[in-house]
């Protein structure tokens, strides 16, 4: 009986089924990946299966954006976003409903959105239950930004804030090295996985055969994308005799990492010892 008072009201409101979205027969849900950077009113982002709610909620802690989104419609995103200017991420974020922007002048006389109403597509002009994000004020500020390779490293082993230490890899990757490579291979064993995930992907994209063995061990990780970045890392750091490490895992539960698994085997398979 729930379930068709739930259809039949995303029926009604038009929304369709990405307003509640249902995972294939025997497919898992995919692990959530949500990372926001402001840096001169442009926006950055890896988003990856997360919900609306989540991703508008992160960027007003970012830009001091107001949302009022419909309770009823929180679709997973999925998007890139590098250097965006603050309007048109806003914009793709939501591009699969219908918004109304509000601006207003700044201390600076500069025109700044300050509220975006958001609905699902045909619910426009028409009355709904709406969810407020953000303070109208940012509470996540730039001062998480890592630019110097000094501060860098001290942020990857020091700092508490995931995004940070996110950045911090990024920036660290760019640098290469001995001293690069240890300090990302000590953060494949970071608490967050996010954090993670990203030093296994600037090893990745160091080549740092080094670290194989490490990245190796992470094929075991208990978090899924973990998991799956430490696939990606085996094929292309990897070798033939690789194949063996990943073959367990075409039985992983995770739908997203067995799929990776069968590529990367077949990637090594195809490559020259």
């Amino acid at each position: 009986m729930i379930r068709s008072f739930i259809l039949a009201l995303v029926a009604a409101l038009g929304a369709g089924a990405a307003a509640f979205p249902q995972n294939p027969p025997n497919q898992q849900p995919q692990p959530e990946v949500l990372r926001i950077r402001l840096e001169a009113d442009q926006v950055t982002a890896e988003i990856r299966n997360s919900p609306l709610h989540h991703v508008l909620g992160e960027l007003a802690a970012r830009t001091g954006i107001q949302f009022e989104v419909a309770t009823v419609w929180n679709p997973p995103i999925s998007l890139t976003l590098y250097r965006a200017p603050v309007e048109e991420a806003v914009r793709r974020i939501l591009a699969s409903g219908d918004s109304m922007f509000y601006f207003a002048k700044d201390a600076a006389g500069q025109s700044r959105i300050r509220r975006v109403r958001a609905f699902p597509r045909g619910m426009k002009g028409q009355p709904a239950s709406l969810q407020l994000l953000g303070t109208g004020q940012p509470t996540k500020s730039g001062d998480d930004a890592v630019d110097a390779i000094e501060r860098a490293f001290k942020a990857l082993s020091e700092d508490p804030n995931v995004d940070v230490r996110q950045k911090a890899i990024e920036v660290i990757a760019t640098v290469k090295g001995d001293a690069a490579v240890a300090a990302l291979t000590l953060a494949m064993a970071d608490k967050a996985a996010e954090v993670r995930v990203a030093a296994i992907e600037g090893l990745a994209a160091m080549g740092a055969r080094e670290a194989l063995p490490r990245i190796v061990e992470s094929l075991k990780d208990a978090h899924p994308g973990v998991r799956q970045s430490a696939v990606e890392g085996v094929a292309l750091l990897g070798r033939p005799d690789n194949v063996k490490d990943l073959k367990p895992l075409l039985r992983d539960h995770d739908a997203a990492v067995a799929n990776a698994a069968s590529l990367a085997m077949r990637r090594l398979s195809e490559r020259q010892p």
